[in-house]
C-alpha cells in the first residue's frame, strides 16, 4: 500500500463517487475503481456498500477515513517540508568559547553570503557540550579547541595558546612555574572546557591540581574577576590582548608550562552532508571569510 491508496480512498468520499474523483485526479476511472478493491483487499475490509450508482461508506470506511485523511495530511506537509528544505537549507553549527566570540560572526556572515536562502542556527558552549550535540545529531558540525574524543570526525582547522592574566595591580610574580601557578588563587573556566581541561593537563604532569577560587562557564565573567583583582584567569591569549593593550591586565609568563593549543573543525563519524552542509564546511576549512 502506499499513499496513492489513501489519497485515492479519501478523494473518492470528498468527490461522492469514483467517477467525479477519477477527473480530480485526472485519472481513468477503472484506475480509481482498482485502487480502492486493492486498499479494501489488503486489508480486508469493505470500504463502500453500493446503493444503485451511488457509493456509500461501510462502517469500516467511516472509521478509517479520518485516519486516511490524517495520512495524507501528514504526508502533504513531509513533501512541503522536504520541497522546502531543498529551496531553504538550514545549517546547525557548533563552537567553543574562543571560536564563538572570534571565529563564528564573520563565518556566519560568510555563509549566509555565499549559500543562498541559508538558515543559520549557531550553538557556543564548552567543547564537550558542542562535541555530545554533534555526536546526538543537534548539530550537523563544529569548531572546537583543546582536546577532542575519538568519537568524531576531525580537521586541523588553527590554534592559539592560552594566558595566565591579572590587575596589574595584583600581587603576583612576573613568572613562575607550575608549581607556583597552582598556589596562587586561580579564576578558571568550568571541568569540560578546552582551557580548563588543558590546564589540568598540564598540572598533572606535575602532580599538581587547580584549585579555583572562582569557576565561571564565561570567559567574560573571568575577565571582569581578573580586572577586579580577585586572582589570575587563565584565558585565550585572543580575548585578553585587548584588555593588557589597554592596562587592565598583565601577563603573568608561566614557565615549563605548555599551554598551546590545536583548534579543529569536528562532525559526526559517517555523517552524510547536503550540498548546502559540504559548501559551509568547505568554506570554513579554506578560511575563506
Amino acid at each position: 500500500m502506499t499513499i496513492r491508496h489513501l489519497k485515492t480512498f479519501a478523494e473518492v468520499c470528498a468527490a461522492g463517487g469514483i467517477t467525479r474523483a477519477a477527473e480530480r485526479l485526472c485519472v481513468a476511472q477503472p484506475s480509481v475503481s482498482q485502487t480502492i478493491a486493492e486498499l479494501e483487499n489488503f486489508y480486508g475490509v469493505q470500504l463502500f456498500e453500493r446503493a444503485g450508482r451511488k457509493l456509500i461508506l461501510s462502517s469500516d470506511g467511516e472509521r478509517l477515513l479520518p485516519a486516511a485523511i490524517e495520512a495524507v495530511k501528514a504526508f502533504s506537509e513531509f513533501e512541503d517540508e522536504a520541497k522546502s528544505a531543498r529551496k531553504k537549507p538550514i545549517l546547525r553549527a557548533g563552537a567553543s568559547m574562543t571560536v564563538g566570540k572570534i571565529i563564528m560572526p564573520a563565518l556566519v556572515g560568510a555563509w549566509k553570503q555565499k549559500i543562498e536562502g541559508l538558515e543559520c542556527y549557531v550553538r557556543v558552549a564548552n567543547t564537550a557540550e558542542i562535541e555530545r550535540g554533534i555526536a546526538g545529531g543537534a548539530l550537523d558540525f563544529g569548531i572546537v579547541e583543546g582536546r577532542i574524543s575519538g568519537s568524531v570526525e576531525a580537521k586541523k582547522f588553527g590554534g592559539d595558546r592560552l594566558a595566565a592574566v591579572c590587575s596589574p595591580s595584583f600581587c603576583a610574580p612576573e613568572s613562575t612555574d607550575a608549581e607556583g601557578i597552582s598556589r596562587l588563587p586561580l579564576l578558571l573556566r568550568e571541568k569540560g572546557s578546552a582551557s580548563r581541561d588543558l590546564l589540568d593537563g598540564e598540572l598533572a604532569k606535575f602532580a599538581l591540581v587547580a584549585k579555583p577560587v572562582t569557576e565561571a562557564n564565561t570567559n567574560d565573567a573571568l575577565i571582569a574577576a581578573a580586572i577586579a583583582g580577585q586572582g589570575i584567569a587563565v584565558l585565550p591569549c585572543d580575548l585578553v590582548e585587548e584588555y593588557i593593550s589597554r592596562g587592565q591586565l598583565r601577563e603573568v609568563r608561566l614557565c615549563g608550562v605548555e599551554l598551546d593549543r590545536v583548534w579543529f573543525v569536528v562532525w559526526r563519524k559517517g555523517k552524510k552532508f547536503t550540498p548546502a552542509h559540504r559548501l559551509a564546511l568547505d568554506i570554513c576549512l579554506s578560511r575563506d571569510y
